[in-house]
């Protein structure tokens, strides 16, 4: 299962440097616009006070003002950046790890060697792990030097727990991807449900939050990773960050034990 977690880690190692490169771009261009946000923040925030509530949650998250730099991070990069863009994507690719065998019919192949059908499985998500670690260990850095380079600070334990904290978000995130994969043979299917379920989950989130409806939103892992609590407050859930490991745990379990018991002969 090692072996094979090896061999797929350095296969995504190109695209995980892309993926860092894309994000560190995005954050070069996030943070050079904020010394001119930071000069006209009164007007920013009192058009932010006006947004609906939905908008206000999708988009900004829960902070009330732009005109702080961590406040600004998180409304324009992490809760865009993180929370929505990057769920996304590593749903759609894990979606791609099991179904994409199965398509091209190399699964007989794999499963000829001496590992069971749940190792498979198990060894492809862990694949994904490096990847994400890697990802935000770059952008981590990319944000700091970039908000000492306008003149700003930070603190290090907050973006570092950010971080830290997104990685069992993403991974939440790449374990739905991961169910799909097992249970679709199309890769286009598992990518489209897996994604897409993300993206319900969010929206789900967003227009159920602080309503009579809220519980319905619990389902949502976004509601579980909140990026303005730790970097603008300083305050990280332990509670939360339990049900994202969960989640983790039972997600890639219950896509091993499915395959398990898969008829692949079709």
């Amino acid at each position: 299962m090692l072996e094979l977690t090896a061999f797929e880690a350095r296969r995504r190692l190109r695209g995980s440097l892309l993926l860092a490169g894309a994000m560190v771009a995005l954050i070069v261009l996030t943070v050079a616009l904020y010394p001119s946000i930071r000069e006209t923040g009164a007007d920013l925030d009192a058009y932010l006070e006006s947004l609906p509530p939905e908008a206000t949650r999708a988009f900004v998250g829960n902070v009330t003002t732009l005109t702080t730099i961590e406040g600004y991070l998180v409304s324009q990069l992490y809760q865009f950046g993180w929370v929505l863009l990057l769920a996304i994507y590593y749903a759609y690719a894990a979606a791609s790890t099991v179904a994409g065998e199965v398509e091209r019919g190399t699964i007989g192949l794999t499963l000829s060697l001496p590992v069971t059908r749940s190792r498979v499985v198990v060894g492809k998500f862990l694949s994904l792990v490096p990847g994400v670690v890697l990802v935000n260990a770059i952008t981590a850095l990319a944000v700091y030097a970039g908000v000492v380079l306008v003149d700003e600070s930070i603190d290090a334990a907050d973006l570092f727990a950010v971080h830290a904290y997104s990685i069992a978000y993403l991974l939440s995130c790449a374990g739905v991807g991961l169910l799909a994969s097992v249970a679709f043979d199309s890769v286009r299917r598992a990518q489209t449900v897996g994604a897409g379920s993300v993206f319900g989950m969010f929206l789900l989130d967003t227009f159920t939050f602080d309503t009579d409806y809220e519980w319905v939103g619990d389902v949502a892992f976004s509601r579980y990773f909140d990026p303005g609590g730790i970097l603008v407050d300083g305050e990280v859930s332990g509670g939360d960050l339990s049900i994202l490991l969960v989640a983790v745990a039972v997600l890639v379990v219950a896509s091993s034990e499915y395959f398990e018991r898969r008829d692949l002969s079709g």
